[in-house]
């Protein structure tokens, strides 16, 4: 690493107005469009690895949403009835939940898978010359796979019950940054899961509290406001309010807290990618 020096500072050497994280950043991403052909084909492993030697193989991806959304109606409507109103853009409690669990398991599902998929594929990266980090890269467009099924099972259910509004196109403005921020802490975590295997531990309980502190079974105007500024730090918040505001047609977060999440999500996938490029020559002497 190349620094300059004024006036006993030292910053990073920038190479026609690019500093080093720039360009590292480019070349992460050129190869994994380079690899683009062995990303598809790693997606497709994936994606038949989850349902391999089951009967019902790929129509799992539908039947597991389904059964989500019948468990939290029961749940709910039930025995643990919840009242909302017209500020929350439903009566039914389990399209409420279900608008903001679908991007929590999109990005707890990459985080999560990511954490061992360099572990589980050691023989890919000890006995082939195959760039590591388009692994984790494979394990979320796989969860975007069956991201998509759930929402066409959200929309089904939103036609039937309410209605589709114009503005569930919203989601399109927080699944990007949904993407970046998974898929960030998934380089970091897969990196991390190599050299200290309790990581994966660590994660579970991580994302079991980082789960009931998101705004998911709830809205964030029932954050006590003493404790709003908290729920500010958290980025899947704002990710998940947005997302369910969308699809049930109600005022979007404030201008500023989206635009910091899209800074803290691009920041993350750019420091996820660097720190697992820093920790990817030592994979081979430690799996």
């Amino acid at each position: 690493m190349v620094f300059a020096s004024n006036s006993g500072k030292f910053r990073p050497v920038t190479r026609g107005g690019l500093s080093r994280y720039d360009l590292a950043s480019m070349r992460l991403l050129s190869k994994l469009a380079a690899n683009r052909n062995l990303l598809k084909n790693l997606v497709l492993r994936d994606l038949k690895h989850r349902y391999v030697g089951s009967v019902g193989g790929f129509v799992w991806s539908v039947i597991h949403p389904l059964v989500l959304l019948i468990t939290y109606g029961f749940l709910f409507t039930v025995i643990f009835p919840q009242s909302l109103g017209p500020a929350d853009g439903t009566n039914s409690f389990p399209i409420f939940a279900f608008c903001g669990i679908l991007p929590w398991m999109l990005f707890s599902d990459t985080v999560m898978r990511s954490c061992s998929v360099i572990v589980d594929n050691s023989a890919l990266i000890t006995k082939t010359i195959m760039p590591a980090e388009i692994l984790p890269v494979a394990i979320t467009i796989s969860n975007l796979v069956h991201h998509a099924i759930g929402l066409g099972i959200l929309f089904a259910v939103l036609a039937i019950f309410q209605t589709i509004p114009i503005s569930a196109f919203g989601i399109l403005i927080y699944l990007p940054m949904l993407i970046l921020l998974a898929q960030g802490i998934g380089w970091i975590v897969a990196g991390l899961q190599v050299f200290l295997r309790d990581t994966v531990q660590a994660l579970q309980i991580l994302m079991f509290v980082w789960f009931y502190f998101t705004p998911i079974l709830y809205s964030l105007d029932r954050v006590p406001p003493k404790l709003t500024f908290l729920a500010m730090l958290n980025p899947m918040a704002i990710v998940v309010t947005g997302y369910r505001n969308s699809l049930l047609d109600l005022s979007q977060p404030h201008l500023l807290p989206v635009a910091l999440v899209l800074l803290t999500s691009v920041s993350v996938f750019v420091v996820g990618g660097l720190i697992f490029r820093q920790a990817k020559p030592g994979f081979a002497d430690v799996l």
